[in-house]
């Protein structure tokens, strides 16, 4: 379970930090808090805008996956940690990827290559859509953040030094 703690003048307490404001970032934060709703989950990023890499991705479609439903077809494509990745990708796949979209209003479209884009061709669905998301599920986002050093303390818990 997770406690709120105050916030002091200089410092910021939450039960969550996720570093980067990119896409993975925005994902895991999202995750946490919906899983976790008492807890506080912050997205520290270090520059001035977040999910930058979405918006210029695929030409500025944002390639969301690819329709490849099977685990064990997938991990052929990755030749290094194909061992590794056939776990994740059997917990979550392209077809929860393309469920988590479809569940926040956005209609995925798959190319003759296999790659999927949003019906609208436009990163910027996918980065209103996480951006909704995590607002909705009570992330905070701390931008020009960036994280410097991560110091454990004796409770087990860790502190974060910004710059």
């Amino acid at each position: 379970m997770c406690n709120n703690l105050p916030s002091h003048a200089n410092s910021i307490f939450v039960n969550i930090a996720v570093i980067g404001g990119g896409a993975a970032g925005y994902f895991a934060a999202i995750a946490c808090a919906e899983a976790n709703p008492a807890c506080r989950v912050t997205i520290f990023e270090r520059g001035a805008a977040v999910l930058e890499k979405v918006r210029i991705s695929g030409g500025g479609r944002c390639n969301v996956t690819h329709a490849c439903f099977d685990a064990h077809e997938l991990v052929r494509h990755y030749p290094r940690g194909s061992r590794e990745l056939l776990g994740p990708f059997m917990q979550f796949g392209p077809t929860n990827t393309v469920e988590w979209f479809e569940k926040r209003g956005v209609q995925l479209k798959t190319e003759a290559d296999g790659r999927m884009f949003p019906v609208t061709d436009d990163a910027n669905t996918i980065v209103r859509c996480l951006q909704n998301a995590a607002l909705k599920a009570g992330v905070a986002l701390r931008t020009g953040a960036r994280v410097e050093r991560l110091v454990p303390m004796p409770d087990g818990k860790w502190q974060l030094w910004l710059t």
